[in-house]
C-alpha cells in the first residue's frame, strides 16, 4: 500500500501518483481499493460496504451501471460499519466515513446546497466559492468556499478548516466563537457536548490526498498544490 502523508506543496508527478494509487484519476471514476465506482462526475461516485441514500441501499449494480446514481440538495446519506461514500453536489464533493449519517440543507437555486448536518460520524468537504453552514448537533462552522473536515461523536465536535477561511461557534453558546483561517490544516478545533468548551486540536483522520481527489473530481486543485 503507498504510505501517504501531508507535505507542504504537490507537484504534478506527485498529484498523478497518488491519484493513481487512490484509483481516481481524473473527475471519472474508477475501482478504488475493490470499491464500486461510477463514471459520471455528479451523484455517487464511489461507495463501498454499506451505503444508503434516502433509506435506499446503494448497490454496487447501480454504480457499475455507469449511470451513477442522482444525490439532490436535500438527501440523506447514512453509512454502516464497513461503509464509506464519495459524492458530488455541483461543484462541492464529499467523502463520508463509516457510521455516519448526513442531511444536505438545499439553496434555493440549481441544486446548490447551502449547508449540511452531520448527526453522526465524519465528512470530508470541499466547496466553491459562495456561503454554506455547516452543523453538527453542538457546533456551527460558517464558510466562503473551502475544505472542511468535520467529525462529531458522543463526545465532541471536531473541526479541520483545511484551507479558507471559516466561521466556529458553539450552537449552544454563540459568544463561544472565533474566525479560523489556514493554508494547510493549521488551526483545527474541538467542541466539546458538555460544556460547550472550544480548544485547539490536533490534525485527525484525513490526509491531503483525499482532498486532492474530492478537488480533482470538481475540476479543482488545493491551494497547497503547486498550480500550473
Amino acid at each position: 500500500m503507498m504510505k501517504i502523508s501531508n507535505k507542504k506543496c504537490y507537484d504534478r508527478r506527485e498529484i498523478i501518483t497518488i491519484l493513481s494509487a487512490l484509483g481516481a484519476l481524473g473527475a471519472t471514476g474508477s475501482l478504488l481499493g475493490g470499491c464500486v465506482t461510477a463514471s459520471p462526475s455528479k451523484g455517487v461516485i464511489r461507495a463501498s460496504g454499506e451505503v444508503l441514500l434516502n433509506g435506499k441501499l446503494v448497490t454496487a449494480k447501480q454504480l457499475s451501471s455507469g449511470d451513477g446514481l442522482n444525490v439532490t440538495n436535500d438527501s440523506t446519506l447514512s453509512t454502516g460499519s464497513d461503509g464509506s461514500a464519495v459524492f458530488v453536489v455541483g461543484k462541492d464533493a464529499f467523502l463520508l466515513r463509516k457510521n455516519s449519517k448526513v442531511v444536505l440543507n438545499p439553496a434555493k437555486v440549481n441544486n446548490l446546497i447551502s449547508g449540511l448536518l452531520l448527526s453522526s460520524g465524519a465528512i470530508l468537504s470541499v466547496f466553491a466559492k459562495g456561503n454554506r453552514w455547516l452543523r453538527t448537533p453542538t457546533a456551527l462552522c460558517g464558510i466562503k468556499g473551502t475544505g472542511v473536515y468535520l467529525e462529531f461523536d458522543s463526545e465532541r465536535t471536531y473541526i479541520c478548516t483545511c484551507y479558507g477561511t471559516t466561521s466556529i461557534e458553539a450552537k449552544a453558546d454563540p459568544a463561544n466563537a472565533e474566525t479560523v483561517t489556514t493554508h494547510h490544516h493549521d488551526e483545527p478545533r474541538f467542541i466539546y457536548n458538555a460544556d460547550n468548551r472550544m480548544e485547539p486540536a490536533p490534525m485527525l483522520n484525513h490526509v491531503d490526498p483525499e482532498l486532492i481527489m474530492l478537488e480533482g473530481l470538481v475540476g479543482r486543485k488545493p491551494p497547497f498544490v503547486k498550480q500550473d
